[in-house]
């Protein structure tokens, strides 16, 4: 009896270009670090409105005072202490240069500029009118917008081989015995686990040690989230036309990139296919010209 065998998801090749974003991201945090450690976080974050209030953002916003409304996106660099800076940037190395290298620079910039803008809204919203002096400081949406689009296209997960060294015997032993604790699995949704851990603690640290700041708005992150795994979503549903299986299509896609890669002119590549696949050509066509521009599929 035959079994069907269930189609993989998508994965997709992995660009080697700077991750321009990812680093223009960490020199934001050690700028506004840096301007912060020179002055007393009373008079950096509320005085000079580099933090976040939400009472100060409304009044900004409907009194057309802009200028401040921007001081006070600093709010999204901002580390109260170093061990905030320290963990804030490697996080934001762990989630922005594995999407950057899947969604490209460009998409990852657009992913970041709404995760640090419109979350802000709901804190306002939230916030205002309540008598709530709470300023709120640390890049967290940016950092949920990148863990969403992290979160649709992670990376798989990896053996890591054994530090332990072998023996001379071993190693010219050519028919070699398994060993269950050779290697062990990294699996990536562990990095997402200690970010939730870190931001807990960082939300209790900072209301006890820094009283009237706060790390942590759960709508504000909430939205980040969606934003970056919506927009991800989306890249990955345009590029695939089926974001869980769409064997078919990627199979054209793949034997399309193949004979390009060997220098087949456009047209041969496309009737190859065609051929190959037992597909019309109209259809093969048609998925290839609506393929270009997006993310690049590698393997099923």
């Amino acid at each position: 009896m035959n079994q069907s065998t269930p189609a993989a998801k998508a994965q997709f090749e992995s660009s080697t270009a700077f991750p321009i974003c990812t680093v223009a991201i960490l020199m934001g945090l050690m700028y506004v670090y840096y301007l912060s450690s020179t002055t007393a976080n009373d008079r950096f974050f509320e005085m000079t409105g580099h933090g976040f209030r939400a009472d100060d953002a409304v009044i900004a916003a409907s009194s057309g005072q802009w200028g401040k409304v921007a001081n006070m996106l600093y709010a999204n660099f901002a580390s109260l202490h170093y061990v905030q800076l320290f963990f804030s940037a490697y996080f934001v190395w762990v989630f922005g240069v594995h999407t950057e290298s899947k969604m490209g620079a460009g998409r990852l910039m657009f992913v970041v500029l709404l995760g640090a803008t419109l979350p802000w809204l709901a804190t306002a919203f939230l916030h205002s009118n309540k008598g709530d002096d709470t300023i709120f400081v640390g890049p967290l949406f940016i950092l949920c917008s990148l863990l969403g689009a992290y979160m649709v296209i992670p990376p798989e997960k990896q053996k890591i081989r054994s530090w332990m060294p072998k023996n001379r015997q071993q190693i010219f032993n050519i028919e070699e015995k398994k060993d269950i604790t050779e290697h062990y699995m990294q699996n990536p949704m562990i990095y997402v686990a200690v970010f939730a851990v870190v931001q807990i603690a960082f939300h209790f640290a900072c209301t006890m040690i820094y009283p009237g700041y706060d790390t942590l708005d759960l709508a504000g992150a909430a939205i980040a989230y969606g934003i970056g795994y919506g927009i991800a979503y989306m890249l990955l549903a345009s590029a695939t036309g089926n974001v869980q299986d769409a064997p078919m299509k990627l199979g054209v896609l793949q034997h399309y990139r193949k004979l390009i890669e060997i220098d087949v002119p456009h047209e041969q590549a496309l009737m190859g296919t065609s051929k190959a696949l037992g597909l019309p050509y109209e259809q093969v066509r048609d998925w290839v010209n609506k393929d270009k521009g997006k993310m690049k599929i590698s393997r099923l």
